[in-house]
């Protein structure tokens, strides 16, 4: 390994020298980046011979399932039970969502009495810095991006199991290179992914050419209910508690601002409201010129400035064919 120059790298590097068993924890909504940075570094500690389990506190969407490492990682919570010497999280801006303020504290002290460091590795500007180390990195397109300046950085080669998740998350957040999220330092990341033997044509087949007849469906759906409002450059669909029947839909659902933000471009924000079991609202904010970061957080959510989200009470309301969210009823 090459000496380290960044802040934070050589904490990190001592912080992993120390540990035999570590837990990697993904961000609570498990998407081809937070999925895909804590498979990465799930099939560096086992390369490195180091005992390593992933977490993700919703299941990992089927869309996941073809990334090494994805065996290795539960949504059990009982594994807060466990003994680790330390705690990586992967593009968790929010340590309440990741289930790190909530199971944290159940983590058995390590052997000297002291509690297990935690590493941050992350992109959102939102993030607030919870960790031991942080290497939070908010000109970094994805933290897979973060990862592979990491791996780089370290001189640690990337195997063709890592580089395959690594672009997996490049291509989520960057909306497969073509939103203004991309970079030129996200292509070279992309490069170096490809150049290892990142399985390119696998990302695309379940992530891109994965269109069923069910998504399909409810994306015409959202389409029809599309509202434009020019004054705010704003465009907004919905979903409904009753549009949601599968596990399908629920994933069809998580791609829709994605979509919008890619191949629309008579608006430059999208708004996806999707109406919750629990009395809640979800937002998911997209965005192509604003810092929808901003927006999300006066909502009490986070993200970073063109991808961002929401969680409010209420229910949504169609009011003169614009959708809005009403404050729940007393």
């Amino acid at each position: 390994m090459t000496r380290p120059s960044t802040p934070g790298v050589s904490d990190a590097l001592t912080l992993l020298r120390q540990a035999r068993r570590v837990l990697c924890v993904a961000d609570g909504k498990p998407d081809g980046d937070s999925i895909g940075s804590t498979t990465a570094f799930l099939c560096w500690l086992e390369r490195e011979g180091v005992d390593a389990v992933g977490f993700s506190i919703e299941p990992i969407p089927s869309s996941l399932r073809f990334l090494d490492g994805v065996e290795r990682m539960t949504s059990d919570p009982a594994i807060f039970s466990e003994p680790f010497d330390l705690v990586c999280t992967f593009d968790a801006s929010d340590p309440t969502r990741c289930g790190i303020t909530t199971l944290g504290p159940n983590l058995p002290d390590r052997a000297d009495g002291t509690r297990p460091p935690i590493i941050v590795f992350d992109h959102h500007v939102t993030n607030p810095r919870y960790g031991t180390v942080n290497l939070v990195q908010t000109d970094a397109c994805a933290t897979c991006d973060v990862l592979v300046r990491f791996f780089e950085e370290l001189g640690e080669r990337l195997d063709h199991r890592m580089a395959t998740s690594l672009l997996t998350g490049l291509c989520t957040d960057t909306s497969t290179f073509l939103n203004s999220g991309t970079t030129a330092r996200g292509l070279e990341s992309a490069a170096a992914c490809i150049a290892s033997g990142a399985r390119f044509h696998d990302i695309q087949r379940h992530l891109v050419k994965n269109l069923t007849t069910e998504r399909l469906r409810l994306w015409g759906l959202a389409l029809a209910r599309l509202h434009h409002d020019p004054s705010k450059d704003l465009a907004t669909t919905y979903f409904l508690r009753e549009d949601i029947r599968t596990p399908a839909d629920e994933e069809a659902v998580e791609g829709m601002s994605n979509f919008l933000n890619a191949v629309c471009g008579s608006s430059g924000t999208f708004l996806v409201l999707r109406e919750l079991e629990n009395g809640f609202v979800k937002g998911s904010f997209r965005s192509v010129n604003r810092d929808v970061a901003a927006l999300a957080k006066q909502l009490g959510g986070g993200g970073h400035k063109k991808a961002a989200g929401f969680k409010i009470p209420g229910k949504i309301q169609v009011i003169e064919g614009r959708p809005t969210v009403l404050p729940p009823e007393n």
